[in-house]
């Protein structure tokens, strides 16, 4: 029985197109977007529970208090895990509708101690550091999936000769795994960003209460412990004003990582131009038209670009919400909440397509090979031998390959005729051999000239690529090691019994 097809477009495909792709390209059209606190149930949960544990070891309250507070947030959390559970917008927020499920089943004399010792202010500060903290784990992961895809696909062509280009224009001849490579040198500075803004995010606000601490002889190394904290952030106003701060610092990684994903997104739509065609995009990777039938366009790429806009956008508005506010807890940083969820929301699953696209990726190598021969892109090659062979100046030499480049254009190539002519008619008494010129043609033999460290000479690449892939072993390092830190955490506090 043949399956139905969701879409208008895409009789002429030979391949199912992948649902990943049309759900990112789709985006929001179709698709609702959950309440901005529903997103921090689990985290409030877990707050909650940290900071009640916090109370009774405190001796603030009693097992008697403690017990079904930690069976009624045990409860909630099954609940909203098995999507049995939705907010009240008459509670106002996260916070009171968690508070009031314990209060309703346990009454006020255990569902009203939770919130002793502390404000809402500190609550939503420490239900945001977690989830941006996830958020960070997450980027990581994808960002390193995706490097590790891309290094893969460099192994596979450190002989594939290629283009350069210099203002869209025919420049210098390299390699596709040169090329591919310095993606991935890009992404592991966005992976060095990610960690920077982990470790700040990664600090325990809890205990700051408004702003200006408690009366209650509150433990907050206690809570740093039990919420995987490194640390306690320790100025009680600094924790509040500084809300907004965490969220700009990840708006501003995802910006990079957005620019560096929709220069990727640029190169593809422009070497998989029918009328380039070096690479071709799959099937199941691509979208259709409503209106003509034959239609391939590589949409993801697209979308990729306006969501680095929409970052930037969001970065924005996250830098001058604070600006100029009095010390201490403002509203306006409630919109902070929003911005860095619909940043992290668009943007987080770009790295996944490109992997995605990268994994199934169509090189076209004679037609790359081909391009390499076009545009005498070897020009600056032969004037760096001759000025080697012939002790001139760069200058000189370039001035005499910019003669034979003219004398040239009806061969579509340097010609040993138009060089000579070239070096005769600027005074120079010097034979250069038919044999080197024609070497000097080869697209090859021009890529094996460039040996130094981090040039695309075929036999300099492993080198480039074994260092790349020492570089994401650290950032994969880094990302097991805090994913158990924060595992140990979790289990410690939600496995705790009082005596």
């Amino acid at each position: 029985m043949k399956s139905e097809k969701k879409q208008v477009w895409g009789s002429h495909l030979t391949h199912t197109p992948a649902e990943q792709n049309i759900l990112f390209c789709a985006g929001r059209d179709v698709k609702s977007l959950p309440m901005a606190d529903e997103v921090l149930l689990p985290y409030d949960i877990w707050t909650n529970r940290a900071h009640s544990i916090m109370l009774y070891q405190q001796k603030i309250i009693s097992d008697e208090t403690l017990v079904p507070i930690l069976q009624g947030l045990t409860e909630l959390e099954e609940l909203v895990r098995d999507g049995k559970f939705a907010l009240n917008p008459e509670k106002e927020d996260v916070h009171i509708n968690v508070e009031s499920f314990i209060t309703e089943k346990y009454g006020v004399a255990v569902g009203g101690t939770m919130h002793t010792g502390r404000s809402r202010n500190d609550q939503v500060a420490c239900d945001m550091r977690l989830y941006l903290r996830d958020a960070c784990l997450i980027l990581a992961k994808h960002l390193l999936e995706f490097a590790s895809c891309l290094l893969a696909h460099a192994r596979e062509h450190q002989k594939t000769v290629m283009p350069g280009f210099t203002h869209y224009q025919p420049g210098m001849i390299t390699s596709w795994a040169h090329w591919v490579c310095s993606y991935v040198q890009g992404i592991c500075r966005d992976l060095e960003r990610v960690e920077m803004t982990f470790r700040q995010i990664n600090r325990n606000p809890l205990g700051a209460a408004a702003a200006f601490g408690t009366s209650w002889n509150i433990d907050r190394e206690m809570t740093t412990q039990l919420l995987g904290f490194d640390q306690v952030e320790t100025n009680t106003l600094d924790c509040i004003v500084s809300r907004w701060e965490n969220e700009a610092q990840l708006a501003q990684v995802y910006t990079f990582v957005m620019n560096h994903l929709s220069v990727i997104a640029q190169d593809l739509i422009f070497l998989s131009l029918p009328y380039v065609g070096m690479i071709q995009i799959d099937e199941k990777m691509v979208t259709g038209s409503s209106i003509m039938p034959q239609k391939k366009n590589p949409d993801f790429a697209e979308v990729i670009k306006s969501k680095a806009s929409f970052a930037h956008g969001g970065l924005m508005s996250l830098l001058g919400i604070q600006k100029g506010g009095l010390s201490g807890y403002n509203r306006d940083t409630q919109l902070t909440k929003y911005l860095i969820m619909d940043i992290i929301r668009e943007c987080e699953q770009a790295p996944v397509i490109l992997k995605s696209v990268f994994e199934t990726l169509h090189v076209h190598i004679d037609i790359m090979k081909q391009r390499s021969q076009e545009g005498f892109m070897n020009a600056v090659d032969v004037a760096d031998y001759l000025a080697r062979t012939l002790h001139l100046s760069f200058r000189e030499c370039y001035n005499l390959l910019a003669l034979t480049v003219k004398y040239s254009q009806h061969e579509g190539q340097i010609s040993h005729i138009a060089l000579q002519k070239a070096l005769k008619e600027s005074n120079y008494d010097v034979e250069v051999l038919p044999e080197m010129v024609s070497s000097l043609n080869d697209p090859y033999f021009v890529l094996n000239q460039r040996m130094h460290q981090g040039a695309p000479a075929p036999d300099t690449m492993p080198v480039q690529l074994e260092e790349l892939s020492a570089r994401l072993a650290t950032h994969e390092a880094f990302i097991e090691q805090v994913e158990k830190q924060l595992q140990q955490a979790y289990q410690t506090c939600h496995s705790f019994q009082p005596n």
